[in-house]
This record gives structure tokens, C-alpha cells and sequence, in this order.
């Protein structure tokens, strides 16, 4: 039997299946989806791979190498997993083995120790009996090879279960428990002269395996007892697995009631006539969770599984809180921020379907998850659910994908849908339930900070915001001030010769943290120590432009010297609640933060919300930058809606920006219609589409290539591609072309390009989703 294998590489480009002959021992368990160890190159060096493929007979003319090693009994990848593998490869062009690794936990993706665990000894073939010497646990030996067949029989019977242990990375937990010895103690019982250690073992006759402390708290005994009755033999003292997950809690008081919504019927009702994914878009978060709840009762009445993916760590402590905390179900909880023996452990339980609900970051939500009835994408118009890494591609489509091929619904939940996504509901393609309320009316404050230019004041805060601070609290309320840099500034400019700071490697602006006295890139994190003096003409005249978390901290702590102020510049699980709970029931007056960490925020005692720098994302340079304004803007809005007399805060340099005035309005079609009439003049999405190509290689080389890429694109399509470049891309170290174009069916001509380049010089890369170009 043959196996077509692709080679697990990550940092290589290798791309294509490869033919192993199958060693007869390994035929009958050796199967779709499972890790094998096989030699690879002219070395022979021992790498693990994937079966993707079996085959009788192999194409390739030459010897065939044989597998090493047949990894797993039972495959790590599911069929439906290697399914949306290859569709994501189709329409990401890059190599499967990267999109394969995001599918399994990285401790299945290292050197492992496979460990062998007997769950029914009576039914057990005789042969491996002798192998496990009375023991419940060994590990898997090189000799156990021969009964390879046998073992993996005994697993489908369910007599065995494997377990893998990732070396020097992944140590399993055991945890010591007591239980009663019956035979000893009826035998002994008469010797122990202690009425307490007498009624203590009465009391424990019928009682599990407990630990020393689950022992003290039941039966009001101390340790020194448990240990001197397990040193006679009394009592046996077992090791156990224990499980390395983690509740995690965070304050939430939200208990949400079902009501009679309308809209929320809206939504059930599309459910149950679904023919298309549909677009939520809900009026505030109470009616968000609310609807969240109810779907998940509906599917657990149908006994199916309830997928909730939100974009960023923050939310989904908070969503599975909320959700846990409701229905007092029991949720799995994925995000980035977990142990790898975490992930494994949760990973092994959802192969097992024993979670209702799982709460996952984009990182889980490829993970093999059975049964599913719903997956609800949060806040779908996040950038994170766009890899911008190798497999680059867009989740919504991948999921849209996943819920076509396990026949379960795709329900993506927005306050502020993209322009694409909304012309996209538009369209047909999607099918739109919405709650838009323009009636909402919290007070909001437009500064104009040209006018506090002319008074002199060139602080970050304005003279009207510091006024307002003031008076929120003495409200005794609090303020939210929210700055997309967490830096000090946003650029070092020096006022000699005019050169501003720039990475070396990106060629992008450097900003300055001041707390660290470094000079950090926002594109790749690279640091360097800030000097005080220009590196080209070497004077000392420097200035700070643009402003930040730091800068605005130490603006506010001069003019308010008795507010207490803190900021919120990490997703760190423990600083998070710490500081939620200190700026809703403790002493902080202001927070500092980002617009994305601001979302996570619950505080019911926030009176101020401010944008202070609101020009820093409507004025950047991207397509897309007034929406992002606008909708901080809006989700700075529904945080307020009931909460009395609170007001939202605008600094910007331009008060009459089309975008402020349909927000001052409340209405997102006005907006989404302004905003149409300008796309459509710039080709912009979503009247046309947007790819990249990056060609990476010999500096030399490339631009030549990117010529070539760019000429047989011109050649084959005309007129109907708009081709910019080649230029230089730091960021990336390679040529780069942006592509705009109407066609649907281009990823077919990219495929036959990506084909052309496997065996070149040069690496070229399709990025059919870039988010910042």
C-alpha cells in the first residue's frame, strides 16, 4: 500500500505529496488524517508528515522509501479538517502543511512520547497483557512495532487509549489521591487505638479516591492523620491524571432574561429557514448576548454544539463568562493565552464532544469540533479574522465554508458591519438582520482642536476636555480615554535636517516609548535605544509628533494632579481584571486605552468616553480608515445607551468630515452610502477586489520576476486588472504588486503562477486579503 504524505516543513516552501510504501505492519490502523515519521532528502533525516492519500499503486518511477513510524492509531485530523485544508488552500495559495498545523495543538506538532493506557484489562488480547506487566500506563517502546495490529484493534474496541506527551514542553499533571484499603483494614482495624482514626476510616468505606485536601474539607481530619494512616496501609495512595484547564473568572454581572424581542425572532426564524449565512447586526450588547443564549438553548435541546469565535483574548473571557455563568454549562475556553498542555487537554476533550460550547479565538477555530449546530462569529468586522501570516486568508469565507459541509448554521454578529460585508448582505449573498436604531441619543461633544491651537494650548487634552474630567467627577463617575498608540509618540522628527526616525528594517516610522526610553516599531516590534540626537547630522533638536498613551497620561497628571489615572495597554488576563475592578468599584477617575481593549470594558459608572486623537485612524493611510473611526465611534455609542447623562468626546482637526455628521446622526446607511460614492471612484472594495503579491528572493531578482508576474497578468486580462507596482515593500523584505480587478475566477491564473515559481529562486506569496497596504 502506498501513502501520499506531505512533509511537515514550516519554514520551507515545499509544497507537493510525496509516495511511501506502507510496511505491512502498519497497513491495517494506517489511515487518512494520521502523523507518520518518515525518512526525508538526500540525508534521510527523520521528519513527521501527514497521510493525505492511500494509494495501491504510486506514479513515482524509483525506489520508494518506506514510513518510519505510523504515528496514531486513530487519525489527529478529521476528514472534515482535511476538507477545509485543501479549501483553504485553493483559495490562499500556500503550502498545506501550514494550513494543517493551525488544526492540531503545537504539542502534537513536536517530538512526542506516545503513552499506551489500559481501560479494560478483562477484555484485553492476551499477548498485550504480558506487555503491560499489571501496569495501567507504559510507554510505547521501538520493539512494540509487532503488536502494532493488535494495539490498534484494541484501541477501536475502546480497551486502549493512547496519549501523547510532547517531550521537555508538555509534562502531565498528576495529582495524589487517597482511598481506603478494604482487605488491610478489616484485617488491622482492631490495632489502631485512636477512636479518631477508627471512625474516620468507617466514615470513608464507601467513598471514591479523594486528595488530602478534598479529604480534610469532608471529614474535618488533618494531613498528619491521612499520612500516617497511608504509611500502615490503611488507606492506598493513587496518582491520577489531572486536568491542566483553568476557569478562568472575571467579574461580570450581566444575568440576561429572555424577553419577546422582535428581532431576535427575526433571527430564529432565518435559522430555521436557513439557505444562506446571516449578518446580525443587533442594537446593543443585551440584545447580543441575549440572542446568544437563546440560540445555544435551542441547540442544546437538539443535543447540538453551540461555536462562539470573537477576535481578540479580552472577549472571550468575557463571552465565556457570561455564557457560563447564564446557562451553567460547561464551556471550553481557547485563546492564545493557554499552556500548550491547556490546549491538548482541551483539544482531546472536544475530539470527545464533552463541551456544549466552546468560547475560541481565531487560533481554535480550525480545531475538530463535533456536532456543531451554530457558529457565531463576534464582531465580524475585525482585522484579526484575516491571517496576515502564511496561510494568509479570510475566516469568514473559511467558516462559511465549514458550516456548508457539517450542515450547521453561520451566523456573523456586527454593530458595525464593514462597507464590504453590508454590500455584501446587500447583494443577496448574505441574509440581514438588522436593528440599526437612529432614535439612540447620547450627548456628544465635538472639540476643535485648531481652535485650541489658537489659544496656545498645544497639550494633547484640550482646555474643554480637562473642564469636563472635572465635572464627570464630581458626577462620581469615570472617564475612558481612548489613543490607538500605547506609546509616548507616534514619530521622531528631527527639527535640523528634517529626518524622521525609521525602522531598519521596514522603513516605517519609529515611535517612541518613553517609560523604556526606546524607539519601537508598531510593523515588527524591533527595538532600539533612543539616543537624544539625530544618526544623521547628529543634533540634539528633536521633536515628538504625533501622541500617545504615555503623552496623554503625563498631560492629565499635570493639570489633574489629584485624579488617579491608570492605563489598560495589555491583554494579560490578571491586569485586565485588576484594573476592570478597580475602575468600576475602586479609585481610578481615567482610563487609558486602546479602542480595541476598550470593547471589553463593562464599567456601568463610565460618564465619559473620549476619542482623543480620532484623526489618528480616520486620516491613515488605507481605504478603509473612516470606517474604522466610525465604527469606534459607534461602539463607544452602545457602551453609553444606558447609562444617563453621559456624554462622548471627539478631538479632531476636522469637525466637518462626512463621517462625523452621519455619526452625529446616527445613521450607518447614510454613511455606507457616502462612503460607496468615493470607493467607487478610487476602484476600492467592494466595486472592485484588492490582492497582493509579494515576490521575495535575491534583490536582483525579484524586481524582474514582479516584471514577468506582471506582464502575463496584463497579457491574459487587459484591461480588466489595474496593476500597481512593483515597489518595494520593507516590511516584507520584497517586490510587491497590488492588483485590482472584478473577477472571481483570478485565484485559478495565480495558481498556475505559484506552480511556475515552486522549483525558482524567488518565493512568491498571494495575499488575496491585505488589510494595510
Amino acid at each position: 500500500m502506498i501513502a501520499k504524505v506531505i512533509v511537515n516543513i514550516p519554514s520551507s516552501n515545499i509544497d507537493q505529496l510525496f509516495d511511501y510504501l506502507i510496511p505491512p505492519e502498519f497497513c491495517d490502523f494506517a489511515s487518512v488524517g494520521s502523523r507518520v515519521r518518515v525518512p526525508f532528502g538526500d540525508a534521510n533525516r527523520q521528519i513527521m508528515g501527514f497521510i493525505i492519500e492511500l494509494k495501491d499503486e504510486s506514479t513515482y518511477i524509483g525506489d520508494l522509501k518506506e514510513i518510519i513510524e505510523v504515528v496514531d492509531y486513530e487519525p489527529v485530523l478529521t476528514k472534515e479538517q482535511l476538507a477545509i485544508a485543501n479549501f483553504i488552500k485553493a483559495d490562499a495559495i500556500c503550502p498545506l502543511s501550514r494550513i494543517l498545523n493551525l488544526m492540531i495543538p503545537d504539542a502534537l506538532k513536536l517530538k512526542t512520547k506516545k503513552f499506551l493506557t489500559v481501560v479494560n484489562f478483562k477484555d484485553l488480547d492476551a499477548e498485550l497483557i504480558q506487555l503491560f506487566e499489571q501496569n495501567e500506563t507504559i510507554l510505547y517502546k521501538e520493539n512494540f512495532k509487532k503488536y502494532d495490529n493488535r494495539i490498534a484493534k484494541e484501541v477501536k474496541k475502546g480497551n486502549i487509549v493512547i496519549r501523547y506527551e510532547a517531550l521537555q514542553t508538555v509534562k502531565e499533571k498528576m495529582v495524589t489521591k487517597y482511598v481506603l484499603n478494604p482487605s488491610f483494614t478489616y484485617r488491622n482495624f482492631d490495632r489502631l487505638k485512636s477512636d479518631l482514626q477508627k471512625d474516620f476510616l468507617e466514615r470513608l468505606k464507601d467513598d471514591i479516591a479523594r486528595t488530602s485536601f478534598e479529604l480534610m474539607e469532608k471529614y474535618d481530619v488533618n494531613l498528619a492523620m491521612i499520612i500516617s494512616l497511608s504509611k500502615k496501609g490503611y488507606l492506598d495512595k493513587i496518582e491520577e491524571k489531572d486536568s491542566r484547564i483553568k476557569v478562568r473568572n472575571i467579574p461580570v454581572e450581566k444575568r440576561i432574561r429572555k424577553t419577546d424581542n422582535p428581532i431576535i425572532n427575526q433571527l430564529i426564524k432565518s435559522m430555521e429557514n436557513y439557505e444562506k449565512p446571516i449578518l446580525y447586526v443587533p442594537k446593543d450588547e443585551n440584545q447580543l448576548l441575549e440572542s446568544l443564549l437563546q440560540v445555544i438553548n435551542i441547540n442544546q435541546k437538539k443535543n447540538k454544539n453551540t461555536v462562539v469565535i470573537v477576535p481578540e483574548i479580552l472577549s472571550s473571557y468575557k463571552i465565556e463568562n457570561v455564557i457560563r455563568k447564564n446557562t451553567l454549562l460547561s464551556v471550553a475556553l481557547i485563546n492564545s493565552q493557554l499552556s500548550i498542555g491547556e490546549l491538548l487537554d482541551y483539544y482531546n476533550e472536544i475530539k470527545n464532544d464533552s463541551y456544549a460550547v466552546i468560547v475560541t479565538t481565531a487560533k481554535g477555530a480550525l480545531l475538530p469540533y463535533q456536532n456543531i449546530g451554530t457558529y457565531f462569529l463576534l464582531d465580524s468586522e475585525s482585522d484579526n479574522y484575516y491571517n496576515d501570516q502564511s496561510p494568509r486568508y479570510d475566516l469568514h469565507k473559511v467558516m462559511e465554508y465549514v458550516s456548508n459541509i457539517t450542515h450547521s448554521h453561520i451566523i456573523r454578529v456586527s454593530y458595525v458591519p464593514t462597507i464590504l460585508e453590508y454590500t455584501y448582505g446587500l447583494k443577496g449573498h448574505l441574509d440581514i438582520v438588522e436593528d440599526f436604531d437612529k432614535n439612540i441619543e447620547v450627548k456628544t461633544e465635538i472639540i476643535d482642536l485648531k481652535k485650541e491651537l489658537q489659544i496656545g494650548n498645544n497639550s494633547s487634552v484640550s482646555i474643554k476636555l480637562l473642564k469636563m474630567l472635572q465635572i464627570n467627577k464630581a458626577k462620581g463617575k469615570k472617564s475612558l480615554l481612548i489613543i490607538n498608540n500605547r506609546d509616548y509618540s507616534s514619530y521622531v522628527i528631527c527639527r535640523t535636517c528634517g529626518n524622521v526616525m525609521k525602522c531598519p528594517r521596514c522603513q516605517i516610522s519609529l515611535q517612541y516609548n518613553k517609560k523604556h526610553n526606546q524607539l519601537i516599531c508598531p510593523a515588527c516590534s524591533h527595538r532600539m535605544s533612543y539616543q537624544k540626537n539625530c544618526p544623521i547630522c547628529n543634533s540634539t533638536e528633536l521633536k515628538f509628533g504625533g501622541i500617545g498613551i504615555e503623552q496623554v497620561e503625563e498631560d492629565l497628571k499635570e493639570n489633574l494632579p489629584t485624579f488617579k489615572i491608570a492605563s489598560l495597554v495589555t491583554n494579560n488576563f490578571e491586569t485586565f481584571c485588576n484594573i476592570e475592578i478597580d475602575f468600576e468599584d475602586g479609585d481610578i477617575d481615567i482610563l487609558l486605552t486602546t479602542s480595541l481593549f476598550a470593547k471589553s470594558i463593562l464599567g456601568k459608572k463610565i460618564g465619559l468616553i473620549c476619542f482623543v486623537n480620532i484623526d489618528a485612524m480616520a486620516k491613515a493611510a488605507d481605504y478603509d480608515a473612516t470606517y474604522r473611526a466610525y465604527s469606534a465611534l459607534m461602539q463607544a455609542r452602545m457602551k453609553l445607551i444606558d447609562i444617563n447623562d453621559a456624554t462622548i468626546v471627539i478631538q479632531t482637526y476636522h469637525p466637518n468630515d462626512e463621517y462625523l455628521k452621519d455619526f452625529l446622526i446616527g445613521d450607518y446607511h447614510s454613511y455606507v452610502k457616502n462612503e460607496l460614492v468615493v470607493r467607487k471612484i478610487l476602484k476600492n472594495e467592494p466595486f472592485y477586489y484588492i490582492n497582493r503579491i509579494l515576490v521575495k528572493g535575491k534583490y536582483e531578482e525579484i524586481f524582474q520576476e514582479s516584471y514577468n508576474i506582471k506582464q502575463s497578468l496584463q497579457s491574459t486580462y487587459g484591461s480588466k486588472v489595474f496593476i500597481m507596482g512593483p515597489t518595494y515593500n520593507y516590511q516584507y523584505s520584497a517586490a510587491q504588486l497590488i492588483i485590482k480587478h472584478q473577477m472571481n475566477d483570478i485565484s485559478e491564473y495565480y495558481q498556475k503562477i505559484y506552480q511556475n515559481y515552486q522549483s525558482s529562486n524567488v518565493t512568491v506569496i498571494f495575499d488575496k486579503y491585505p488589510k494595510y497596504i
